[in-house]
């Protein structure tokens, strides 16, 4: 994964960031209660800091929260209240070591991104399938390859500001840079913090991320075992445009 794991360093800065961000929580729910879920686990794939995770755990499924980054995972331990149901694992997707049998999973943050190569794509669907149950649905994003997320000038841009705790801010920059040929944008994420109007500090991450096309994810997914079902723009399911930003997609094992 290059140089993906860097960003991920500060657990509590990537919540200070994301953890408000919970839109997807509806769909997933959705679909658990099409899948008559009812306590069989479902799988939270690069759950990060549980911030999907917790909220489908509070509404009384059983989650598994797998993630390779220790910190990410030692965060949601300490953010999980103690009456939900869930079991944090620290495994590669890749190569999943989990019982099998598991009828739903998801993996969300675009996630999908981080599986640089087809090499990665494959290993990644493969090790899914083979926990999944028959028919078992796994759902993911991965943002769309529009032409103005992918041409980008490569200058420093300001994206946001967070506040991370009392009196500190964090203005985000990010400097993003595509090779067509990979299909791989590579990220410098610029990170500036001020107490007041008083600079502190500035740190620096780097991210990797890869585009599939949506000819591509369907492709793909079959030959891993996988049949498309639906590919929405949104996690409201709004059918896909060609000028949007995200792609949700969810397939079958077949």
């Amino acid at each position: 994964m290059y140089n993906n794991l860097s960003e991920y360093d500060d657990a509590k800065l990537y919540d200070a960031e994301n953890d408000w961000f919970t839109d997807e929580v509806d769909l997933l729910v959705e679909w658990a209660e099409k899948l008559n879920v009812g306590k069989e686990r479902i799988l939270d794939l690069a759950c990060g800091t549980g911030r999907i995770t917790l909220p489908l755990a509070k509404k009384g499924y059983t989650l598994l929260g797998v993630d390779i980054h220790a910190g990410m995972l030692e965060e949601a331990k300490e953010k999980a209240p103690a009456d939900v149901q869930v079991e944090w694992i620290q495994q590669d997707c890749t190569d999943l070591q989990v019982e099998g049998g598991i009828p739903f999973s998801y993996m969300v943050g675009n996630s999908f991104q981080h599986f640089l190569t087809n090499t990665d794509q494959d290993a990644l669907l493969r090790s899914i399938h083979r926990v999944l149950k028959e028919e078992g649905v796994f759902i993911f994003s991965t943002r769309f390859p529009s032409t103005e997320e992918l041409l980008q000038e490569p200058k420093e841009e300001y994206w946001r500001s967070v506040h991370v705790s009392e009196g500190i801010r964090c203005d985000i920059y990010t400097k993003a840079v595509y090779d067509a040929i990979s299909q791989i944008q590579s990220y410098e994420m610029i990170r500036r913090f001020y107490e007041g109007e008083t600079f502190i500090e500035e740190k620096k991450t780097t991210i990797d991320l890869r585009y599939t096309y949506p000819q591509e994810l369907e492709r793909v997914l079959g030959e891993n075992g996988f049949k498309l079902l639906h590919v929405h723009r949104n996690w409201l399911g709004d059918p896909l445009t060609p000028g949007c930003y995200s792609m949700v997609v969810i397939c079958q094992k077949k």
